[in-house]
């Protein structure tokens, strides 16, 4: 009975498959027999490693308590909604509050001192500290703070927008990484 619905299943997705999908997926798609639920990468990519983007690298600009520093950027691959991922280092010292308006998502993973974030959608202040995260949706608003330093790791999704002097930023083209100071 299984066998049979297994079976049965297997062809009803293979006639969707080539009536209802576009040529070039039905191409990827191995509906035989043992080969649908064991599916085999075929082509590898290579990773991508950046050696030296430290963030102790950041020099805040005059006049300035705090930076985003942009270090990578990419388009992704995804099909059903391709965005850009960039990633980088947040750095703020004592001084004024920051205000942030989201229209993309962001994380935030706190690596030194206290980052603390006002959400004014809530009124609270979240005090962050090493090992903390934290996430920011489209149509967040906020205010960061600190009392003496705080330095993050984020990514976001949106371009390369503020690489900073003092690290080589890179921008993926076409999937081929491409220094860009």
């Amino acid at each position: 009975m299984i066998v049979d619905a297994f079976v049965d299943g297997r062809a009803r997705l293979t006639t969707l498959a080539e009536t209802e999908l576009p040529k070039r997926v039905r191409l990827e798609l191995d509906l035989r027999p043992g080969k649908l639920l064991d599916r085999q990468v075929t082509s590898l990519v290579p990773l991508k490693i950046i050696k030296g983007a430290g963030h102790e690298h950041i020099a805040l600009p005059a006049g300035e308590n705090a930076l985003t520093a942009d270090f990578h950027t990419t388009r992704t691959k995804t099909t059903t909604s391709p965005t850009h991922i960039t990633s980088g280092f947040y750095k703020i010292v004592a001084g004024k509050e920051r205000p942030a308006s989201y229209t993309y998502e962001e994380t935030k993973y706190v690596l030194e001192g206290q980052i603390d974030v006002l959400d004014e959608a809530t009124g609270l202040t979240h005090h962050l500290v090493p090992g903390d995260f934290a996430f920011f949706y489209v149509g967040s608003k906020v205010k960061f703070s600190t009392k003496s330093l705080g330095l993050a790791f984020y990514a976001v999704t949106r371009p390369l927008r503020t690489p900073h002097v003092n690290l080589l930023a890179h921008e993926d083209v076409a999937g081929k990484g491409k220094a860009r100071l």
